[in-house]
């Protein structure tokens, strides 16, 4: 076992860092850990590339993903999505 739980979609991040309560009371209840979550790359690309995103925004993601495990397609594909918005 890879200690994977959770694959976590890019509405359930956003919430999570928002503090939104209704997603963290979900994880309060659920006894979920950010240690135990994945994140994909599709969702990585959705959370960078939005295009108001600010420095600050952007440490506070990546900050968080840093946790969690990451399921590539492949980084170049990524970036290249990234950078296109």
């Amino acid at each position: 076992m890879n200690g994977i739980n959770y694959l976590l979609d890019t509405n359930i991040l956003i919430g999570f860092l928002q503090r939104n309560p209704i997603i963290l009371d979900l994880f309060k209840t659920q006894q979920i850990t950010i240690g135990e979550c994945a994140y994909s790359s599709i969702t990585r690309m959705e959370l960078l590339s939005f295009s108001s995103l600010t420095i600050l925004e952007k440490q506070a993601i990546e900050s968080l993903l840093n946790r969690m495990t990451y399921l590539a397609i492949t980084p170049a594909i990524e970036n290249e999505t990234i950078d296109f918005s």
